[in-house]
This record gives structure tokens, sequence and C-alpha cells, in this order.
């Protein structure tokens, strides 16, 4: 004799699981809603923090796929912005998330909207940092990432695949890339400072080496 749907699923788990699906619909139909009101708001920005997750910057356009507080936006598609219209863009532990493709697609829409004179400001993992820890024996642990290899070959295979890693960039690397996407004037700087005052103290991950870098336009 075939059997209910209700004798096979307990009830209270049948509609634990409406309700996580409606609220799986509520929550796409929330995110279509504010995209399609990211490029009217971002008309009233001239600075881009770019994969912003869930650290908003004050007096700039938040920009990510989600996330309460952001403009929500695709960052691999073309930025809604009309050319020449941004002065500073920030991003932070983001570009090691996406394709070396998707990269050079985010960095390219970037140039675009961007103003003569302006700077873009990269902070990423550094992949040579984690080549010279494991040739010198160093094994690194981050208490505030609470990440703890314990050996070299574990700390080399997660610093470069954890976290949703998918391209870690060395300071040639990024440099050729920001050069190929129309950028010049490539420089590293230091955790926190900045020529440019907007682009000061912006760094809110502990300094383990990061590989970050200034651009002009």
């Amino acid at each position: 004799m075939a059997s209910s749907a209700g004798s096979r699923w307990p009830a209270s788990r049948l509609v634990r699981g409406a309700k996580n699906r409606a609220g799986r619909a509520l929550g796409a139909v929330s995110a279509r809603l504010r995209r399609l009101r990211t490029p009217s708001l971002l008309k009233g920005y001239d600075r881009l923090h770019l994969g912003s997750g869930g650290r908003l910057l004050d007096g700039w356009a938040n920009v990510d796929i989600n996330g309460l507080g952001n403009l929500v936006w695709d960052l691999t598609r073309p930025l809604p912005i009309p050319p020449g219209r941004v002065r500073f863009v920030y991003t932070e532990h983001f570009i090691e998330h996406i394709s070396l493709a998707d990269s050079r697609r985010l960095l390219s829409h970037a140039r675009r909207v961007m103003a003569p004179g302006s700077v873009i400001r990269i902070s990423t993992p550094d992949l040579k940092a984690l080549v010279d820890d494991y040739q010198a024996g160093r094994l690194i642990r981050m208490d505030h990432a609470e990440w703890y290899p314990e050996t070299l070959c574990q700390m080399v295979n997660e610093g470069m695949h954890w976290w949703g890693h998918t391209f870690l960039y060395d300071e040639a690397e990024l440099t050729r890339l920001l050069r190929e996407c129309g950028f010049s004037d490539v420089r590293r700087v230091k955790w926190g400072e900045s020529d440019f005052p907007e682009l000061r103290g912006l760094e809110s991950r502990p300094d383990f080496d990061d590989l970050i870098v200034e651009a002009r336009v």
C-alpha cells in the first residue's frame, strides 16, 4: 500500500521545509528588487566599495551580490554608472574569490567608470608571502580567521583554497592585470596608509603581509 507524505515525513519537518522554501523565494524577490534600484542609487556616489560583504563604509557605495545594507549587483557585469563618474574604488579580500577572467572583467568595468586621475586600491592575500612562509618553514596561524593548519603542506593548500579562494595573486601578476585593464602607476602600499585621505585606514583585517596596491587612471 502506498505511503502518504505525512507518514514518510514528520509534520514539523514538512512545515520547516515549506518555511525554508518560502524564505528563499522571498529573499530572491527582495534581492531582485534591490538590484533594480541599484543603478539609480549609484548616481549619488563617487566612491565604490566593491565586494563589500558585511562591512559597510560610510560615504561609499557598498556593492555586493547580496547582503543587508549593500547595493546589490553582480560585479562580473558592467557597472551601471556613466563613464568618468567615480573618483575612488576600494576592494578588500574580494578578487581572490573570483576567477582571473572575472577579475579582469571587474577591473575593466571599474576602469571605464573612473574619472581621469582617480585611484583604485586593492587588498588581497599575497601568494608570495604564503610561498615564502612555506619555504622558510614558518607555520602561520590566524586567530581572527580561526585558521590553525597543522603542517606546512596544509597551510599552503588551505591558504589557496579555503574561504572560497579561487585565484591568489603575487605583486607581479596583479600589476600586470591592472595595466592590462588600463590602469597606470601601480604601486604597492602599506596597510592603512595612502597619499589620499579617502583611502587611509580602510583595511579591516589584521596585517598579515597582504598584497595592497594602488593604481591611477
